[in-house]
């Protein structure tokens, strides 16, 4: 309850002087020139909204040492932490280029070593198996042209005996001719007397001797 003073009142000489100062007061610190004012005259209700600000002003003053060195040690180590994972980004975005392309550059070389072995392996068997069947070829050819002169040289010798003894019926009737006169001749003259067995009787034969020879060799070589 408000006390009666009557006409009585203080006057206040920094109110008209000072207006803006108190007006900013109020705006920062939350404490009115008008509850000020009112707290000096009794007003319980502003003394009790006052006084609670008093004892929370205390208490902030006496945890504020400790509170204010946490969140100093909180904040600084949080910068801390912070510009470290910054570094470590940095880093990465740095050597990890550098790192992924080694990485590749060696995978890259890696597979065309491979690949270079595999091809040379396999020009290796190419080129063993080519001189293979080069001298397979070769030896073949070799064998082939040994037998084609010996073929060559059996059917001269064939044909020169087929063309001989394609003369031997016209010798063979000259000599059987021959013969003949002879033998009559010996008998115009001796008679029975005549010694016609001492007359040599020609006698041509073709031989195949020789194309049994050659057809063996045909056979032995596989032709």
């Amino acid at each position: 309850m408000a006390r009666n003073y009557g006409a009585a009142k203080l006057k206040n000489h920094i109110h008209n002087n000072a207006p803006g100062t108190l007006g900013a007061m109020g705006r920062l610190f939350d404490v009115s020139e008008s509850d000020f004012n009112k707290a000096l005259l009794g007003d319980q209700t502003v003394i009790t909204k006052i006084a609670d600000m008093a004892r929370l002003s205390d208490t902030a003053k006496a945890n504020l040492p400790k509170a204010l060195e946490v969140y100093r040690k909180i904040i600084e180590t949080t910068g801390d932490i912070n510009q470290a994972y910054a570094e470590l980004v940095q880093l990465t975005q740095k050597h990890g280029t550098q790192t992924l392309k080694a990485i590749n550059t060696s995978k890259t070389g890696e597979q065309r070593f491979k690949n270079e072995m595999t091809e040379m392996q396999a020009e290796h068997v190419n080129a063993t198996t080519a001189e293979a069947t080069r001298h397979a070829q070769r030896s073949s050819l070799i064998q082939i042209s040994g037998a084609t002169a010996d073929l060559m040289a059996i059917a001269k010798y064939e044909a020169d005996l087929i063309k001989a003894s394609n003369k031997v019926p016209e010798a063979q009737d000259a000599a059987d001719r021959a013969y003949e006169t002879a033998v009559t001749s010996a008998l115009w003259t001796n008679g029975s007397e005549a010694k016609t067995d001492r007359i040599p009787k020609p006698n041509y034969s073709r031989t195949a001797g020789i194309s049994r020879v050659g057809q063996w060799f045909r056979n032995f070589m596989g032709i």
